[in-house]
C-alpha cells in the first residue's frame, strides 16, 4: 500500500467541487481520497469506526455525509455489507494506458467483495486496454449498496437533513429536518431551481451578518428560506461589528 496519495491542484478549482460542495464535503472528499485504506484501483474496505476516528466526527455524521456523496454529489457509491467504498471516475485522474498500471489494478480488484464493484472496475479495464468510449459504467441500486439506519432518504429529504444541519452547526441552533413548515419552505426554494450549495452560501452570509446582534433570532428556516431567498443570495455581506441593538431594519427581515 502506498505511504501517499497525489491529489491534483485541478481538484480545487473543478466545477462540481466548487459550485456543490461545502466546505465540509471538501473535507470529506479528501479523507475519501487520500484515507489510510485507499488503494490504486478506488474501492477499498473501511468501517464507520476507522471513518470516525480518522475525521472526528459522529457515526451519524459519517452517514449522512456518505448518503450526500453517493446520492446527491453521486462520486462515490457505499456498500454497507462489504463495507467497501468505490470511489467513481478514480481512473480518471489515478490510472493510465500503462500495462503494469492496469494489471496492478486487476490485482487488487481481486480483493473487492462486492460483486458490483469489482465488475465497475473490470469494466473499465477493459474498456482501457480495447480503446473503447470510458463511459460511466452504472452501479445497479439494490438493497445491499443502502446505507444502514436512517440513511435511505431519497430526494429532497436528503437535501433537507443536509442544510438544516448545517444550519444547527453554524448558528447553532436545534431545528429538526422533518417539520413540516421548514420542509415547505425549502421544497419551495428547490422548486424555485436553487441547489443545495445555495442554501449554505445564503446560511453563511446571514451568520456573518447577523451572529452576535438583535437580528441573531432570525437565523431560522421561515426567514432564511423564504421569500427573501433570493435577496439573501445575492447580497454582498460585511460583517456588521457595529450593530445597533434594539435597532432591527424589518426591511431586510
Amino acid at each position: 500500500m502506498a505511504i501517499y496519495r497525489n491529489v491534483q491542484l485541478a481538484f480545487w478549482t473543478d466545477s462540481k467541487v466548487e459550485d456543490d460542495f461545502t466546505p465540509e464535503d471538501k473535507y470529506f472528499y479528501m479523507y475519501i481520497l487520500t484515507n489510510p485504506q485507499t488503494n490504486i484501483c478506488g474501492c477499498y474496505e473501511v468501517n464507520f469506526s476507522q471513518m470516525a476516528r480518522h475525521t472526528g466526527y459522529s457515526k451519524d455524521t459519517i452517514v449522512r455525509l456518505l448518503e450526500r456523496f453517493d446520492k446527491v454529489h453521486n462520486v462515490i457509491k457505499y456498500d454497507s455489507n462489504t463495507k467497501e467504498i468505490l470511489i467513481l471516475r478514480w481512473y480518471k485522474y489515478n490510472w493510465n494506458k500503462s500495462e503494469k498500471v492496469l494489471a496492478g489494478v486487476l490485482s487488487a480488484a481481486k480483493r473487492i467483495k462486492s460483486e458490483k464493484f469489482r465488475k465497475y472496475v473490470n469494466d473499465i479495464v477493459d474498456s482501457i486496454r480495447n480503446d473503447t468510449p470510458l463511459l460511466d459504467h452504472s452501479i445497479e441500486e439494490t438493497s445491499d449498496t443502502n446505507l444502514p439506519d436512517n440513511a435511505n432518504e431519497k430526494g429532497n429529504n436528503v437535501v433537507y437533513m443536509n442544510v438544516i444541519d448545517y444550519l444547527n452547526k453554524r448558528c447553532n441552533t436545534k431545528y429538526r429536518y422533518n417539520a413540516q413548515a421548514t420542509k415547505r419552505h425549502i421544497h419551495a426554494r428547490i422548486e424555485d431551481g436553487y441547489k443545495e450549495s445555495d442554501f449554505y452560501e445564503v446560511i453563511d452570509k446571514k451568520a456573518a451578518e447577523w451572529l452576535g446582534t438583535d437580528m441573531e433570532k432570525y437565523l431560522r428556516p421561515e426567514t432564511l428560506f423564504g421569500t427573501k431567498f433570493e435577496n439573501y443570495l445575492n447580497q454582498n455581506i460585511v460583517p456588521n461589528k457595529n450593530f445597533s441593538k434594539g435597532t432591527i431594519d424589518w426591511d431586510n427581515v
